[in-house]
């Protein structure tokens, strides 16, 4: 007959769960039965060779040691969840679409220089617009319509 060993746990210090966990981390050493009990539940472990007594109290040492092990991992898994579910939601999820930036690429100076000239044109346009045409003695401004109104039927436009 081989030796028995009982260890009762309560449920005030750890949840029922990590006393699952915890015996079945001794499970391949020993066959563990656990029972309700008044507050807690009792957990027997029956080595699966014959043990000594000294190899029983090893075995209730290993399966103390692990409950507490497995208090300490509920506890952090618990306190990572809220980080775990992000990961988790991002990696299922995919990459965020990338806030577009407004880096033209150019230094400070480029910048001024472009806004300057860009200036200048709005000048040039609202100059224009008022009546005050600029000479154009090479006819660029004008239109494909103005340059065929202008000329006869049957001469060219010189380029």
């Amino acid at each position: 007959m081989t030796e028995k060993i009982s260890v009762r746990v309560s449920f005030s210090r750890y949840a029922p769960d990590t006393v699952r966990y915890a015996a079945y981390s001794v499970s391949g050493g020993a066959y563990v039965t656990l029972e309700p009990s008044k507050g807690g539940m009792l957990v027997t472990l029956e080595p699966k060779r014959p043990a000594s007594g000294a190899a029983l109290t090893a075995l209730k040492k290993k399966f103390t040691s692990e409950l507490a092990d497995e208090k300490l991992r509920a506890e952090l898994a618990a306190s990572s969840r809220g980080l775990r579910e992000f990961m988790t939601l991002k990696a299922l999820c995919g990459p965020a679409a990338p806030a577009p930036q407004e880096d033209s690429g150019l230094t400070p100076e480029q910048e001024k220089e472009l806004d300057a000239l860009i200036a200048e044109v709005e000048s040039e346009i609202k100059t224009e617009a008022a009546g005050k045409k600029r000479s154009d003695p090479r006819g660029i401004t004008r239109t494909w319509e103005e340059t065929r109104d202008s000329k006869p039927a049957g001469e060219k436009v010189k380029r």
